[in-house]
C-alpha cells in the first residue's frame, strides 16, 4: 500500500513563526498580544439567539439585516461576512487570483498571508516598506514591471499587522492608481480598524 502524501504545497508551506515565538518566550508574567482577540463577550442576546435559535444554516453571503447594515456603513454594493478575517482573505484571492499569479506582500508581513499565498499555489513577491513603515507606489510600479512577471495584486495592511503603522488615505489612493495601472488589484486588510473607518480613512470614494 502506498503512503499518501500531504500537497507540495501544504508541505512547503512557510511555518506560523508566532507558535515557535510563543513556546520559546512566553511565560508568567508576559502577555501574548499575538492573537487578535476581542476582551468582550458577545452580547447577552447573541448568546441566547445561539443556544435557542434553530442550528440551521443561515444564508451564506451573511445574515441580510446584517448585510444591509455594512453596506450603508460603507457605502458599498457588495458585501459579504465571513467567520474571520483569514477567510475573507483566502475569498478575495480565490476571487481575483489564478495559479501562478503573483501577489505583493510589504516587509514585515503577516505570516498568515504568506502561508495563504502558498497554499493557494500563488507566488509571493516582496518589497519593502519605507522608513514610515508604508508601502509606496513606485514599489508597485517596479513590481508590476519586471520581465515575465505575473502581477495580479497587492496586499495592504493598515493598520499594519505586525508593526501598527497606518498607510493615510492620500497614500491609499495612490497604491491604488499605482494599482489599476498595473491591471493589478488592491486587496486591503482593515482587520483591526474597529469601526474607525471615518478618522483613519476618510472618505475613500
Amino acid at each position: 500500500m502506498r503512503r499518501l502524501r500531504p500537497s507540495m504545497r501544504a508541505a512547503n508551506a512557510s511555518e506560523a513563526i508566532v507558535e515557535r515565538i510563543i513556546a520559546t518566550h512566553l511565560r508568567p508574567g508576559i502577555a501574548n498580544l499575538a492573537p487578535g482577540t476581542a476582551h468582550w463577550s458577545p452580547p447577552e442576546r447573541l448568546v441566547e439567539a445561539a443556544l435557542h435559535g434553530d442550528g440551521g444554516y443561515g444564508d451564506i453571503r451573511g445574515e441580510p439585516a446584517l448585510l444591509a447594515a455594512l453596506r450603508e456603513e460603507h457605502g458599498r454594493e457588495h458585501v459579504m461576512v465571513t467567520p474571520g478575517a483569514n477567510q475573507a482573505f483566502v475569498h478575495a484571492l480565490l476571487s481575483t487570483c489564478d495559479v501562478g499569479d503573483e501577489v505583493l506582500l510589504w516587509r514585515p508581513y503577516y505570516f498568515s498571508h504568506l502561508v495563504a499565498l502558498q497554499l493557494l499555489g500563488l507566488v509571493p513577491v516582496f518589497a519593502d516598506c519605507d522608513e514610515r513603515g508604508l508601502p509606496t507606489p513606485g514599489a508597485v510600479r517596479a513590481s508590476a514591471s519586471r520581465p515575465g512577471g505575473r502581477l495580479r495584486a497587492v496586499v495592504l495592511v493598515s493598520p499594519s499587522n505586525p508593526t501598527g503603522a497606518v498607510c493615510p488615505a492620500e497614500l491609499v489612493r495612490e497604491l491604488g492608481e499605482a494599482c489599476a495601472q498595473a491591471g493589478a488589484w488592491l486587496i486591503s486588510d482593515e482587520a483591526r480598524d474597529m469601526g474607525r473607518c471615518g478618522e483613519i480613512w476618510g472618505d475613500m470614494g
